[in-house]
């Protein structure tokens, strides 16, 4: 009784943005995280440099849409490169698993060049 009390206040709600639950994209987390830590840290030492309150919440919110943005962009492609080359070595070790003769390493290193031209 007492597990499945805990077990349903560890489940949270589910994030619907544009149809996506956001909660499962990859890097999104951390990106936001990312961009508020330096949207704040930034927008706070302009303000302690210059007393100017506007110029403080432009710099702050032009830092969080930067490093928000770019943390993301660069973390979805290093993602989707892993994602790659994993499904590259998982076919080269289907392959091999398949065959060990000569002719078929041929076979699959002329496939393994069309991959790189693509």
């Amino acid at each position: 009784m007492e597990a499945e009390d805990t077990e349903l206040q560890n489940q949270s709600k589910e994030v619907i943005l544009f149809g996506r639950d956001i909660r499962k994209v990859p890097c999104f987390k951390n990106s936001i995280l990312f961009g508020i830590y330096s949207g704040l840290a930034t927008g706070l030492a302009t303000f302690m440099f210059t007393s100017r309150v506007k110029l403080a919440s432009n710099v702050a919110m032009g830092s969080y849409v930067s490093v928000a943005l770019g943390y993301y962009f660069f973390c979805r492609y290093t993602y989707v490169k892993n994602k790659y080359d994993i499904a590259e070595i998982q076919q080269a070790l289907r392959h091999k698993h398949f065959s060990n003769d000569e002719e078929n390493m041929q076979s699959f290193l002329q496939d393994d060049e069309k991959l790189e031209d693509a």
